[in-house]
């Protein structure tokens, strides 16, 4: 065969094997998504916020006399999440800790500390001179969105007193110039 010929038939077989080849073309599949529950924020006159599920419903045990606050969250099924402000006896985080192994985190804007006992997640602040803490399975939204709220105080606003008025029946007329 001649070198014209080979190179003919080369590139015939060339041209052929490239439109013989299947085009694959990707599929795509949809993922199916869970909906995001609706979140709702709890303020608490404590002085503080955060956010929770819809569906979630909140005991602010207003028996207790003891503590500042003491919310419990629940389920339809089951106790989620225990929330405590009281008066704090410890000198730091680390005296709360004890022996137990702690990770440093944060709540709000103050250092915290959390532990982990038996699957319980349980996150301390202390707060001036209250400590905060957070027990339960799962208490990353409600610490994520937690906000600490302070009052705001009225500086430069004073109070207008005003005398009572006096009354005076004895008769007389008193004219001004």
């Amino acid at each position: 065969m001649s070198k014209i010929k080979i190179a003919f038939f080369v590139a015939v077989t060339l041209i052929l094997s490239g439109c013989t080849q299947k085009t694959v073309i990707p599929t795509v599949t949809s993922i199916p998504t869970t909906p995001v529950p609706k979140l709702l924020t709890w303020s608490d006159p404590s002085g503080f916020t955060f956010e929770y599920p819809e569906g979630i419903t909140i005991n602010n045990h207003p028996e207790d006399t003891k503590n500042y606050a003491n919310l419990t969250l629940s389920s339809a099924s089951s106790e989620i999440m225990q929330i405590t402000m009281t008066d704090n006896t410890f000198k730091s985080l680390d005296a709360w800790v004890g022996k137990s192994s702690a990770i440093d985190t944060t709540l709000g804007d103050k250092a915290a500390k959390k532990i982990i006992i038996n699957n319980q997640t349980t996150l301390a602040c202390i707060d001036g001179d209250v400590l905060v803490t957070i027990t339960g399975n799962d208490i990353s939204q409600v610490a994520d969105s937690w906000i600490f709220v302070y009052p705001t105080p009225t500086i430069g606003v004073t109070k207008k007193v005003v005398a009572p008025a006096v009354s005076d029946d004895s008769g007389d007329v008193l004219e001004e110039y």
